[in-house]
């Protein structure tokens, strides 16, 4: 399972534009009145305009090289400001062997730069956004369906509708994080909450809407 697009809602269109484009230097392929489409190493991630009155956030992260997460560390230290938790700007993640640290973009996402040790490349640079929320209080029905496209909790471990869980399959390191409503981020004091966006996918399209909906499809090539 890759993620191939995902569409997200900002309130704070101009400014999220800027930000990944001059800041965070990732290639703008697309941009209209309402949308703009920016190239995360192998993922498109579409920024959409919001309602005024919805201020949507969400949590998602970036791979980066293993063997560049202290020099790349260094250099967004030096250009934002890196979250904290427990006094600490980054953390260690025995389960998945991997480095982490974490900020906000301007339009309030979590956004975590995430290594891999299984990551070594020559440069440092963006990957691919390898884990994506998905905040909904259905999960009991919806992670039944995501089952079908061969997609479980990592490690094989019991799916709890409460908690989050890392759901993929045993091809890459890529994963959907289901977690319900009002649970907090880890590096922010952010609870988790329900916004609409589209999550693409090489096997399927899975959206949330307004109404508190999700839609689970096939993609037909």
């Amino acid at each position: 399972m890759k993620f191939e697009q995902i569409i997200l809602f900002t309130s704070n269109f101009s400014e999220t534009l800027q930000f990944y484009d001059e800041i965070l230097e990732c290639p703008i392929i697309e941009i209209d009145v309402d949308y703009f489409k920016v190239k995360i190493g192998e993922t498109t991630l579409c920024f959409q305009r919001s309602e005024d009155n919805i201020q949507p956030y969400y949590h998602f992260a970036i791979d980066i090289p293993y063997n560049y997460f202290y020099e790349m560390k260094q250099h967004f230290q030096n250009i934002l400001f890196l979250l904290m938790e427990d006094g600490k700007h980054s953390a260690y993640c025995e389960t998945f062997v991997a480095q982490s640290m974490y900020f906000n973009d301007p339009s309030g996402n979590i956004v975590e730069l995430i290594a891999r040790a299984s990551n070594i490349t020559d440069e440092p640079e963006f990957s691919r956004v390898s884990e994506m929320s998905f905040v909904c209080n259905d999960l009991t029905a919806l992670y039944p369906a995501l089952s079908t496209y061969n997609v479980t909790v990592y490690n094989r471990e019991p799916f709890n509708p409460n908690q989050l869980n890392y759901i993929g399959d045993s091809n890459d390191e890529s994963y959907l994080l289901l977690i319900p409503e009002q649970r907090k981020w880890l590096f922010s004091d952010k609870l988790s909450q329900a916004y609409p966006l589209i999550i693409q996918t090489e096997y399927f399209e899975l959206s949330y809407t307004l109404d508190a909906h999700w839609t689970l499809e096939p993609v037909t090539k």
